[in-house]
């Protein structure tokens, strides 16, 4: 096939549609997406682990991730520091990348017209934008796999030894892409139903083009082994069925086909009818083409089938249901992490179609006529192209970042609490109010709020603490900064008993109704309630003496009191506590309410901190709310309380002048008439 030169109305359109696609993948990149997604703070974590000479071809964490797209991203946060521009950054390098090879592979298959056309739908389409602006690992998957097929096609104009060379660099970028995405493992598929379609369809050629496949495969084998061979010694790393994910799949191989075929016709369906229905990276059920574009791709999908005798043109066909199928074989479907592979020649299809609408009108049209027709084409497809651009921009920029949901998984509150405090000049310590999924360090899906501002803060001169307040306060040392992500009213705010606390704040709304700031010093309203507490009854375990408070508990913490107040079978304990030294992550405190054979009534385990964030002087209280067993009889029942650690459930002990006095001490008995 003949490449012809670029022409100057080439470059300026490259150029320029290159320059739009920076802008669309790098404007606000700190704002948007509105926070850190649970995937992007594994992948800031994995690439900060690289940076400090990990090695590994495939890393365990957050499911299993394989390894390539993070020694791309460790130069970036090298540089840049752990900071939301050092995990984004890349990703844009990387779409930008991706361009380039889309606008290569399809000029050298159908021509510049073909080509511009491609570039121009990738550069605005929402799809290609959000996946240009997040820290992913799958996103290196899109350049590798269409350098691939650009190193394929390549070899077809290469005489002499050169094209085994070719033949072995599109294997060996194939092999890189499976190192990059699970989906990518399907690739190689593509080449092997493409050599059969050759034997078929091209018999005088098959021993040329099997050639070229068999030392592609080979590379790909050779590249991609390390990986398999890992992954066979480790089975367990390779989580493809979690969150039910291969539900589909697992279907079918037990006769039921049903799954699949409503997950095809979705995944099929996602170009013009329907969008992944997930929020993380896109406005659910958003399709992934204007309905022209669409009708670009269908024509251009009839066109490939039309022209079947040509292989550049099937090629195309076979990559794109090929590359679909990990979208069809899984749920929830349509998704737009598992058909990244199709971008490869979505575009190109598009291409492909558009340039035949031009051909079709300079064929049909009078000498005279031609020229009006294709400028009145250009005008058409430059106003599609605008129109994609502000549908993109809106979209993106302005609807996705306030959808609550998109707020909900981004944690944007707690982005818009980490802005402020990152601006404010105030020094003062910052205590965080969360739900418990960003405090639960056992929690198996969510990332604890600590690691998240890790990347969204930059201020070593604040300290941070992280709690829920629904049954949790932190009372740092004097003055303090309460924050209160996502409470937009005071209804919400009520809701918290660390708010009576600060009756007097100074009060800061967050932007955007992402939360408030409360500023204040309640030491005085804290001292009253701790000599309140400290005439609590307090008694060592196997004792009847009544203990001095404060009680030590591991040198790390002082058990300062408690309150108890009883309404029925309802009984509300609060309890008191300061910090001495750096708690052990992962601190509970358990209340057991006991019989006259110390067996356990009513219970509750519970302490919704991050014990590490704690700093010595700190006073936490824990509220626990007990209910008694209705049939419980008459008697006094002693309450027990101590401190441990999960999972290892061990406890806190307890030494008083240097001897030990258990792990638990006993509060005043509930009473029950």
């Amino acid at each position: 096939m003949k490449i012809h030169k670029i022409a100057r109305w080439e470059w300026i359109l490259l150029v320029a549609l290159l320059l739009i696609a920076f802008g669309l993948r790098t404007h606000d990149l700190l704002r948007v997406p509105p926070g850190l997604h649970n995937d992007e703070v594994a992948f800031a974590e994995i690439t900060e682990t690289v940076t400090h000479g990990r090695l590994a071809i495939f890393f365990p964490e957050n499911i299993g991730n394989e390894g390539l797209a993070y020694y791309f991203a460790a130069p970036f946060m090298k540089v840049l520091g752990l900071n939301l521009l050092a995990i984004r950054l890349p990703a844009a390098f990387i779409s930008l990348i991706a361009a380039c090879l889309i606008w290569a592979f399809t000029r050298r298959l159908f021509g510049a017209l073909a080509a511009i056309a491609a570039l121009a739908s990738f550069s605005v389409v929402f799809w290609t934008v959000a996946f240009g602006r997040i820290g992913l690992h799958v996103v290196l998957l899109v350049p590798l796999a269409t350098l691939a097929a650009y190193c394929l096609w390549r070899a077809q104009s290469t005489t002499g030894r050169r094209v085994y060379v070719w033949w072995a660099l599109s294997g060996v970028c194939l092999g890189a892409a499976i190192d990059t995405y699970t989906a990518a493992r399907i690739l190689p598929a593509i080449l092997v139903i493409f050599g059969g379609y050759i034997v078929i369809a091209r018999r005088s050629e098959w021993k040329r083009w099997w050639g070229g496949i068999a030392i592609a495969l080979i590379a790909v084998a050779l590249v991609a082994a390390p990986l398999f061979i890992t992954l066979a010694q480790n089975p367990q790393e390779d989580q493809l069925g979690f969150f039910d994910i291969d539900r589909p799949l697992r279907e079918l191989r037990q006769g039921n086909v049903q799954p699949v075929i409503e997950t095809s016709l979705r995944t099929l369906g996602m170009f013009g009818f329907v969008g992944d229905p997930l929020p993380y990276y896109g406005i659910p059920d958003r399709p992934f083409l204007d309905p022209i574009g669409f009708l670009l791709l269908v024509g251009g999908l009839l066109i490939t089938l039309w022209r079947w005798r040509k292989p550049e043109y099937v090629f195309l066909f076979i990559w794109f249901f090929i590359s679909l199928t990990p979208g069809m074989l899984s749920q929830p479907a349509p998704n737009s992490t598992r058909t990244l592979g199709v971008q490869t020649v979505l575009f190109a299809l598009i291409g492909v179609a558009t340039g035949e609408v031009f051909h079709w009108v300079d064929t049909r049209s009078r000498m005279q006529d031609a020229r009006y027709w294709r400028y009145l084409l250009v005008g058409g497809f430059s106003l599609l192209f605008i129109f994609n651009f502000v549908w993109t921009a809106h979209d993106y920029f302005t609807v996705w970042p306030s959808l609550p949901d998109t707020r909900f998984w981004h944690q944007a509150g707690l982005k818009a609490v980490a802005d402020y405090v990152q601006q404010d000049a105030d020094t003062s310590p910052v205590a965080v109010c969360l739900p418990d999924h960003l405090i639960d360090e056992r929690e198996p899906w969510w990332y604890p709020a600590w690691r998240h501002v890790r990347f969204l803060l930059d201020r070593p001169d604040v300290s941070l603490r992280f709690y829920n307040c629904l049954d949790t306060l932190i009372l740092p040392e004097g003055s303090a900064r309460y924050a209160f992500p996502d409470a937009v009213d005071e209804a919400t705010l009520q809701q918290f008993p660390i708010t009576a606390w600060l009756a007097q704040a100074d009060r800061t709304e967050l932007p955007d109704r992402l939360g408030v700031i409360l500023k204040a010093d309640p030491t005085t309203l804290l001292t009253q309630q701790l000599e309140i507490a400290a005439q609590s009854i307090v008694k060592f375990d196997g004792s009847k003496e009544i203990a001095s408070l404060p009680i030590d508990l591991g040198g790390k913490v002082d058990f300062l009191g408690y309150t108890l107040a009883r309404t029925g079978n309802n009984a509300e304990l609060t309890t008191y506590w300061r910090v001495k030294d750096q708690l052990p992550p992962q601190l509970l405190q358990f209340t057991h309410v006991l019989n006259n054979r110390g067996e356990i009534v009513t219970q509750q385990d519970r302490l919704m901190l991050t014990a590490q964030s704690l700093k010595p002087g700190d006073v936490f209280v824990q509220i626990h709310r007990l209910t008694l067993p209705d049939n419980l009889p008459p008697g006094s029942y002693p309450i027990a309380i101590g401190l441990y650690t999960q999972p290892d459930g061990k406890r806190l002990p307890i030494v008083v002048d240097q001897q030990p006095r258990g792990d638990r001490v006993f509060l005043q008995p509930v009473v029950v008439k």
